[in-house]
């Protein structure tokens, strides 16, 4: 049954190519949709369960390796307090570590 309605499906495909590229291509618009639609919501969503989350800030740390330009979330220990002691809007700090 089923090898059967696949070989109709195909050779439908195969007879109506402008039709079969309309589809797959209307398909795959709204997939690529639906991704960016995902990966935005997420973002958008980072911390936002906090009930003080637009006062939440994050550090992140910018180091030039070999001519190479390295991102990271990682900054020095004492950032977080010397943060607090010199700059009056800084109310707290907080480090964190993720297990290895």
């Amino acid at each position: 049954m089923f090898k059967s309605d696949l070989t109709i499906a195909l050779r439908n495909l195969i007879r109506q190519k402008g039709y079969t590229l309309i589809n797959i291509m209307g398909l795959a618009g709204m997939a690529s949709c639906i991704l960016i639609l995902q990966y935005v919501q997420d973002e958008l969503s980072y911390d936002q369960y906090h009930e003080n989350a637009g006062q939440l800030y994050r550090l992140a740390n910018e180091v030039h390796v070999g001519g190479e330009q390295v991102r990271s979330a990682q900054t020095p220990a004492p950032w977080g307090p010397a943060l607090v002691r010199e700059y009056p809007e800084v109310l707290q700090a907080m480090r964190f570590k993720t297990p290895n």
